[in-house]
């Protein structure tokens, strides 16, 4: 088997690393234009912190090269997570709970590689030890290490695990991530970035990098004098929950008030020499609408909306119960996968393996307006129309 036959597109990030499964999104039917066999593999965790991002690029990277992968056959993407997410690591075999509860997830959304040999996806699949941890979504291993972001993971599915030790260690990690200062986390965050950076140059591999949503701006204080970046704060969220029902917040662009001195390294003037190390000429940022350095969620807000978020496959929700929490539209919830295809050739400009075809860009903008503007629920089930929306949003607006 000559693994130097095939191209591999290795990406990685937080929850918001789906841009490459989003390829197969069936009613996106996306068509590619490529020459040259393809091997994707994505390895994206959610709520996990740049760290996941950094190791998991490395280890993916490295297995391929012990397989015998050159690296002109290798192009990389990862979506940057947010700066304030923490990571605590602890080896799998120092805990037993761990151990018996741990396995590789073939085909879902933390673990995905896509390719037409079967053989090689299979060889693949088996030499990266890459496992999540059964019932909680967002706690994975490498090679052994497990990756645990307190803040971001749900006690309760810690509980459901009944093991009073690891529930004990869980908590005495969270104490520990809420006494970290922000400036750890920025520093930590900015070296990650480098450090990867010097990786894939030195092993003359094509990269490109983008971000959730901006980091390198959008920072301000809260009402304690506390840096804060300024999406946590609710007056500048696109929708909020108030009392179960939903509110338009009309003025969050005019709140948010973005500028340059909102930048990182105005407000943390200390990294600046780290930022000006960072080669932004590989990054996608999406700069309009006023928005600096902004990423996948701007972009959605900006061109789409809340409609770039509201997905159409809760179907039952819209005949019975809404579920708020997955309903509601703003930083960091997640827009619908026809925005990462939409994305794919923007953000990812250095890759020479393939793009999306102009045919399929056009099929799908033209999709959406169509669902927007239908009298009906949905017409192609990629948004929820103008129609729909009204009819769940609360016309109250703030």
């Amino acid at each position: 088997m000559n693994w130097n036959n095939y191209k591999y597109i290795v990406a990685s990030g937080c929850s918001y690393a789906t841009t490459i499964s989003s390829l197969e999104v069936k009613n996106l039917d996306v068509k590619l234009d490529t020459s040259d066999n393809l091997i994707f593999i994505e390895v994206g965790c959610a709520s996990q912190s740049s760290d996941w991002a950094y190791d998991s690029i490395i280890y993916t990277i490295e297995t391929l090269f012990a397989l015998g992968v050159k690296s002109e056959n290798i192009y990389c993407f990862v979506e940057w997570t947010q700066i304030e997410r923490v990571t605590i690591n602890q080896p799998v075999y120092s805990h037993q709970l761990l151990n018996d509860n741990i396995a590789k997830e073939k085909g879902d959304r933390h673990f995905y590689i896509k390719g037409t040999d079967n053989i090689i996806i299979q060889q693949l699949y088996d030499s990266l030890n890459i496992k999540c941890l059964q019932d909680v979504h967002n706690i994975m291993s490498i090679d052994g290490l497990f990756y645990i972001n307190p803040l971001h993971t749900d006690p309760t599915d810690i509980s459901k695990l009944n093991d009073i030790d690891f529930e004990f260690y869980f908590n005495v990690g969270l104490e520990y991530e809420l006494r970290i200062p922000m400036e750890v986390r920025v520093k930590k965050y900015l070296d990650n970035i480098l450090n990867l950076q010097r990786y894939l140059k030195s092993n003359l591999i094509d990269y490109n990098f983008a971000m959730m949503q901006s980091q390198f701006s959008a920072w301000g204080v809260d009402d304690n004098d506390i840096v804060v970046h300024k999406y946590t704060l609710n007056s500048n969220k696109p929708m909020l929950l108030n009392n179960g029902k939903f509110k338009v917040n009309t003025k969050f662009k005019e709140n948010l008030n973005i500028s340059e001195s909102d930048d990182l390294t105005n407000i943390f003037p200390q990294f600046r020499p780290l930022f000006n190390q960072i080669d932004l000429s590989n990054w996608w940022f999406y700069n309009k609408g006023g928005y600096r350095y902004g990423g996948i969620d701007e972009y959605t807000l900006g061109e789409y909306g809340n409609h770039g978020y509201l997905f159409t496959s809760f179907d039952v929700r819209f005949e019975s119960e809404v579920n708020p929490e997955r309903f509601i539209a703003s930083f960091g919830y997640h827009p619908n996968a026809f925005v990462h295809v939409l994305l794919v050739n923007e953000m990812m400009f250095n890759n020479k393996f393939f793009k999306v075809s102009d045919e399929t860009i056009t099929k799908i903008k033209d999709m959406v307006n169509e669902d927007i503007n239908t009298k009906n629920r949905t017409k192609h089930n990629l948004a929820i129309s103008k129609v729909e929306y009204n009819k769940w949003i609360n016309n109250s607006i703030i």
